[in-house]
């Protein structure tokens, strides 16, 4: 197929060219076999070449050239098209489209390249086997511009197309596409084959820019491609038989020629690199939306995540009221009942003295066991109204380390399995931060429940230890580790990453820790770190100042880090919740 096109391609050329001189104005079938190579890629290497020469050979034998002359002319055209292609190949890879300015100018480079070589060739073919008596410059100076011409209007628009099969266009583009070339090539019709006043100070190609421009911020390069191949055709035509513009009789045919070689290369150029352009563009814009998007839905992730873990605390804190209160209920109820037993008592008769000492023991122990039930509950309720203020509140202010934490950590307790006492602290009491409590509540809880899902994911239970200590003036080192199974150093490298988790199948979204890095290191201002290994838990280290970034209060502290560890798969492990 290769061979046939370009066949029907050279004898297009050989038919056009201009009279008496017989130059051509371009050569569109090197544009054929350089533009089907470089599409369809070094697989059809061979048969592009075999097809070229073969081509070559009948094209030439058909006209006044000898065996072997043709033979070495088949040589350079396919020698010029592997070259081109090889070129493109090697700094471009496969799937070379022509929708970035840089492809662009690679293409027109091998282009260059591979004409400037087979021009050398065809030089000393022509000056060989048929006694040229033009100087050899000039004579590959004719092949290199034909050549190069054909290849810059041809070649794109087979690269083109065959990257418009493999990703085709919607139809809407595609019939708004063809109906602009139709309209273009109108254009250029009677840009091109009439002649005017307009024409003669202005150019046809001034007149088809607009077009051209409106046709490449449209549609995709393939159609540019398409339209600088008409009007290409379009100008040699006219050249070679001298009709309208091109066709001027009072030029001569080396100044006809140029203008058209000219024209041509303006044509090609310009409409590939502002296709280019506005490819670029439109790929950049689809980019920034879905990045757009996902940033969206990411955040709306992390905003859910963030009231996930609010819910879980919320839940726990329930579970654990419902004891202090129903024994209170329970106490309550049973007094009433001993008050209306005892009143019964006093209408009925005289009272002992061990039944008013009955009762009186009664009512100190109800008395004592509400006492306690309810100051528990009071004491639950306020740890979590204050955790709950600062998750909900995300301004800053001073705040005791070791009381913030055990507010938290109280808050946690109900939420957590069976073996949830073996969560300790050991903070020391002078630690003041100026920083944001809810963030760093946000962090200590995602912790926990990372560790406790999948450290502990065995569900033995384990240690879990939050320790903190000064490194300075100012800065503080939080650690939180536990003895669960620990990371493997393949998911070390990821457990920061979100939406990274090896527990989906469970329920995970892997945005635990993920969160408590961009808290860490955001908002706290602060670094995180995680050491871990298989069998040995893991820590989290995040080292905080005192002093949050941003604006401080009057009242300052000084700046302190935290390092947090955190253990097994969990704190720092999978990426968890």
């Amino acid at each position: 197929m290769v061979g046939i096109v370009y066949f029907l391609a050279a004898r297009l050329s050989l038919a056009m060219l201009t009279k008496p001189e017989g130059v051509a104005v371009f050569w569109p079938a090197a544009g054929v076999s350089a533009g089907v190579l470089i599409a369809l890629g070094p697989r059809t290497r061979w048969p592009v070449v075999i097809g070229t020469m073969t081509a070559t050979i009948v094209a030439n034998l058909l006209g006044d050239r000898n065996f072997w002359g043709a033979v070495l002319f088949g040589v350079c055209n396919a020698g010029e098209a592997a070259l081109a292609a090889w070129l493109i190949g090697r700094f471009f890879g496969p799937d070379f489209r022509l929708d970035k300015v840089r492809n662009v100018a690679g293409l027109l480079a091998a282009a260059i390249a591979g004409t400037a070589v087979s021009g050398i060739g065809g030089a000393i073919v022509f000056k060989l086997f048929h006694s040229a008596t033009a100087p050899m410059l000039t004579t590959w100076y004719q092949w290199f511009a034909s050549d190069a011409l054909g290849i810059i209007t041809v070649a794109p628009l087979l690269i083109e197309l065959a990257s418009a099969a493999r990703d085709r266009p919607p139809l809407s583009e595609l019939v708004e596409g063809i109906a602009a070339v139709a309209a273009l090539a109108l254009a250029s019709a009677l840009a091109i084959f009439l002649r005017s006043e307009l024409l003669a100070n202005v150019g046809p190609v001034a007149v088809l820019f607009a077009p051209l421009l409106w046709l490449a911020a449209r549609c995709r390069p393939a159609f540019a491609a398409a339209a600088a191949f008409i009007i290409s055709l379009s100008i040699v035509w006219t050249t070679t038989f001298g009709i309208g513009y091109f066709g001027n009789r009072d030029l001569t045919t080396n100044e006809r020629v140029l203008a058209a070689q000219i024209s041509i290369l303006l044509v090609t150029i310009g409409a590939s690199v502002v296709a280019a352009l506005f490819a670029e563009i439109r790929d950049k814009r689809k980019v920034a939306e879905a990045a757009l998007h996902a940033s969206e839905a990411q955040r709306y992730l992390i905003e859910t995540e963030k009231l996930a873990a609010l819910g879980r605390l919320v839940a726990g804190v329930a579970h654990e009221l419902n004891s202090p209160i129903g024994i209170s209920l329970t106490v309550a109820s049973t007094l009433d009942r001993r008050c209306t037993h005892f009143a019964d008592q006093i209408v009925s008769g005289p009272l002992r003295r061990s039944r008013l000492a009955e009762f009186t023991d009664g009512c100190r122990d109800a008395a004592n066991q509400l006492v306690a039930n309810l100051q528990r509950a009071g004491e639950l309720i306020q740890s979590f109204k204050q955790v709950a203020t600062d998750r909900s509140d995300a301004d800053r202010r001073l705040f005791d380390l070791k009381l913030a934490t055990e507010q938290i950590v109280a808050s946690i307790r109900p939420g957590l399995p069976k073996y949830r006492d073996s969560l300790s602290l050991a903070l020391p009491s002078d630690i003041i931060l100026d920083s944001y409590p809810g963030a760093y509540g946000q962090v200590l809880t995602n912790l926990i429940f990372n560790a406790v899902t999948h450290g502990f994911a065995d569900g033995l239970g384990g240690c879990m230890l939050i320790e903190a200590r000064r490194l300075g003036p100012e800065q503080i080192e939080i650690t939180f580790s536990d003895d669960g199974g620990g990371i493997p150093e393949e998911v070390q490298r990821h457990v920061f990453d979100p939406f990274f988790t090896t527990r989906r199948a469970q329920g995970c979204t892997g945005l635990g820790l993920y969160i408590v890095h961009n808290l860490v290191t955001d908002q706290l201002g602060g670094k995180i770190t995680l050491v871990s290994a298989p069998g040995k838990g893991t820590t989290i280290r995040m080292t905080l100042p005192l002093l949050a970034p941003g604006a401080s209060r009057d009242v300052q502290a000084p700046q302190t880090m935290v390092n947090v560890a955190a253990v097994g798969h969990g704190a720092a492990g999978d990426a968890a919740q």
